[in-house]
């Protein structure tokens, strides 16, 4: 196939990607998402520092946290940060067996923003979810641990970093500037990774059903780099949500960040769907594919 047809088929599926987006009203979905994931953020917080804290020291978390404040708007990251002190501060109380149930109850409280995720998704793919109800809530708190696992992993991959470079024996300025890169590297490692087992797990389909998945997750982790920065800039220097929202400016700030983040995985999905329904793998499909495609142009 040459240059021009190559660009001709994905024009049609970034096009009809744009078209499904807003046939399946996914800045709808996103904000409803958004709202359970601001409900679910403190008890997975919660959670996430009792995972951590099994096993390392809880304080190390705070540092290494800090990558979210290059990302997040500062009211939102000023939020979160509070919470996280808080929870680190009392973790002589939190960290304990006694209180294993209440973490279960926030992790189990902490899964509903995964759940409206998986529901998202599923209409974002145009499926029907045909999961039992049992089997739909043991993916939505499957995925929550192993999200919660993968940041516990992350962290410490970060904490021990540090100490790894010191034995490369290069000067403090080089080790700062590896530690900066790789903590990012670490993190868009972990993101990417993430939304590659969403698209691969979260909707309700057939096991021998053709998936695309890294084209969506890389779209969805550039968008989301983005728009984090644009709207990191834009709380930051421009708008003024303690000013306009007054105490509740940061949870404000919190809601749409989330908005932005689920709204690139929704689109992610979008071209995943499209990719698979207008360019199918195989070279058989391919070539039907490619032959089918002046008569839809034609009907269309």
């Amino acid at each position: 196939m040459d240059r021009s047809g190559t660009l001709r088929r994905w024009r049609r599926v970034g096009l009809a990607t744009l078209a499904e987006a807003r046939s399946d009203r996914i800045s709808l979905a996103a904000a409803g998402c958004a709202f359970y994931a601001t409900l679910a953020l403190f008890p997975a917080m919660s959670t996430l520092i009792f995972l951590y804290g099994l096993v390392f020291d809880p304080i190390s978390i705070e540092a290494q946290l800090q990558l979210l404040a290059r990302l997040l708007p500062p009211p939102t990251y000023a939020l979160i940060d509070q919470e996280l002190h808080q929870l680190v501060a009392h973790r002589n109380g939190t960290l304990g067996i006694g209180l294993a149930v209440s973490v279960t109850v926030a992790f189990w409280s902490a899964a509903t923003g995964t759940k409206s995720v998986l529901s998202a998704l599923n209409m974002a793919y145009d499926q029907t979810e045909t999961r039992g109800f049992l089997r739909f809530q043991a993916v939505a708190l499957a995925m929550t641990f192993c999200a919660m696992l993968g940041a516990v992993l992350a962290i410490a991959l970060l904490v021990f970093l540090p100490a790894a470079l010191s034995y490369l024996h290069l000067s403090s300025a080089r080790v700062g500037v590896l530690i900066h890169w790789g903590g990012i590297a670490v993190m868009l490692g972990f993101v990417g990774q993430a939304l590659a087992l969403l698209y691969r797990f979260g909707p309700g389909r057939r096991p021998h059903q053709d998936r695309r998945i890294a084209p969506g997750a890389l779209l969805a982790l550039v968008l989301w780099l983005i728009a984090s920065a644009l709207l990191s800039f834009y709380v930051g220097h421009i708008a003024r949500f303690d000013v306009t929202y007054g105490p509740i400016g940061a949870v404000v700030g919190v809601m749409l960040w989330f908005y932005v983040t689920v709204y690139a995985v929704l689109l992610g999905a979008e071209l995943n769907a499209q990719l698979e329904r207008l360019i199918p793998r195989g070279a058989a499909s391919f070539l039907a594919a490619q032959a089918a495609e002046p008569r839809d142009q034609g009907g269309g």
